[in-house]
């Protein structure tokens, strides 16, 4: 097409060489005033971009003045464009760093937000608002005059039977519409939990994985609960580091341990379920971004182990949107009268028409369809992280958790790093230069060693010029 070549050995994120090249093209008068561009889905798939990264040049070069766009005619180069043709032919020839500087726009916009790289957070503007607009329009119109009243604190029958049919399919889990709890989302589970089976029980401790999610070490402490910290390795939850004198809850993401990611291979399922029934202790299997993996057959989990020691926990905020507040649980049966009852003081239940929507959205095959584009993204996110920690730090990063999920564990070896430290301190001097970290220490609710030489980068939510942008921060602050 315009035949431009994209350097990605260079720090210069890719949208911006992709900016410079077109600019450079019409100021030489390679593209003449008139000229129509290709389309951004087209360019994006001969650079192998994201369509995204190329709107995004198209939206600065029209702010430039270089290009204009025609509803439904495309984008074309302006006619009079103020430095085409000028006297300076041989500025394409010059690198893209001094074309930029040649041609920067005259005035400066805003100082771009520091780029975030917050954990677990999914590619928010990829939610199918059109499916998801005709699925609740259509509950808005069917739902039956009943189903408006005050509904079962179970949930929908329908959703937990698209729910129950989801999961048998996905992840080969086997349980009833019955079994089926809907909530609103995960953290409400977890509250039903502490009420359900800690509060006055002879289980009324907590083992989690350190370290974990602090909204659910945050939760448990403020309900009172006493926490037992249980190591995690390479493989996941350490079974030695459990208690042995007395029955407990534990906590554990078995398909992605968040946050540092690695998956709790088969042996260890074994021994942990082998542990909960020689203590008498139930299991919270929490299966944390588990439709994001990017190799190999997922592990059998917990919960076909032993069902009647297992509470299952899902939601919808990661695979699809975490606006909608809503989750599931699967639960053994000595635990669902005590959970209803406390679901039902907590809000009675979830809202009739969002379950509805969703229950026809998996009924239709929409949910997978769209789950397995975003694996596809995701999958395309990782690679484009990975390749940019690697040409920014070479052998000096090791990386953690690549395997599933939307974020990447890292630290630094090698000697120019030796004593390198992510405290409060330093985290804000990485802000200041444009990229927000979140360290692993953040997320160790007991005393952790080498907590604070890990970092936790998110990748979900953003596109290879923002995680460029990023890295080049975060590489400008550490390597002084």
């Amino acid at each position: 097409m315009l035949g431009i070549v994209l350097d990605r050995t260079l720090s210069r994120s890719l949208g911006s060489q992709l900016c410079d090249e077109l600019r450079s093209r019409i100021v030489s008068g390679a593209l003449k005033g008139g000229a129509q561009l290709p389309s951004t889905r087209e360019l994006a798939r001969e650079l192998s971009l994201s369509r995204t990264l190329v709107l995004e040049a198209f939206e600065q070069l029209a702010a430039e003045g270089y290009i204009e766009g025609l509803r439904g005619s495309g984008s074309f180069v302006r006619s009079g464009s103020a430095l085409q043709g000028s006297a300076l032919p041989g500025l394409a020839a010059l690198s893209p760093e001094l074309r930029a500087r040649s041609f920067a726009a005259p005035t400066r916009g805003p100082t771009p937000r520091p780029v975030d790289f917050r954990p677990g957070v999914p590619a928010l503007d990829q939610f199918p608002r059109e499916a998801w607009a005709r699925a609740l329009g259509e509950a808005a119109r069917s739902l039956p005059t009943k189903a408006l009243g005050y509904g079962e604190g179970a949930g929908l029958m329908r959703l937990r039977e698209e729910v129950a049919a989801y999961l048998f399919r996905s992840k080969g889990v086997r349980a009833q519409a019955e079994e089926v709890f809907i909530t609103s989302g995960c953290s409400q589970s977890l509250g039903l939990i502490s009420r359900a089976l800690l509060r006055g029980s002879p289980r009324g401790r907590a083992v989690l994985e350190n370290p974990c999610q602090p909204a659910v070490s945050g939760l448990l402490r403020r309900e009172g609960v006493e926490l037992v910290a249980a190591a995690v390795d390479e493989e996941g939850l350490d079974p030695s580091s459990l208690p042995r004198d007395r029955s407990a809850v534990a906590f554990v993401t078995p398909s992605h341990q968040y946050p540092l990611g690695p998956v709790l291979s088969a042996p260890r399922r074994t021994e942990l379920v082998e542990w909960a029934r020689a203590t008498d202790s139930v299991l919270v299997e929490d299966d944390f971004d588990g439709e994001f993996r990017y190799g190999g057959a997922p592990l059998q989990p917990l919960r076909e182990l032993e069902p009647s020691r297992v509470v299952y926990l899902g939601s919808f905020s990661k695979s699809f949107s975490p606006a909608l507040r809503l989750g599931y649980a699967i639960t053994p049966p000595s635990l669902r009268e005590t959970w209803l009852a406390y679901r039902e003081l907590m809000d009675i239940h979830s809202c009739a028409f969002t379950q509805a929507a969703m229950a026809a959205v998996l009924g239709s095959g929409a949910f997978e369809r769209h789950v397995r584009r975003m694996r596809r993204l995701y999958a395309s996110r990782r690679e484009a992280m990975l390749g940019l920690l690697r040409g920014a730090f070479g052998a000096d990063v090791r990386v953690m958790g690549e395997a599933a999920g939307l974020h990447l564990a890292i630290s630094f070896e090698g000697s120019r790093f030796r004593g390198l430290r992510f405290d409060e301190e330093r985290v804000a001097r990485i802000a200041s230069a444009g990229a927000l970290v979140y360290p692993a220490m953040r997320y160790a609710f007991a005393p952790l060693r080498g907590a604070d030489r890990i970092l936790l980068l998110g990748y979900g939510n953003l596109d290879e010029e923002e995680m460029g942008r990023g890295i080049e921060a975060l590489a400008a602050s550490i390597s002084k």
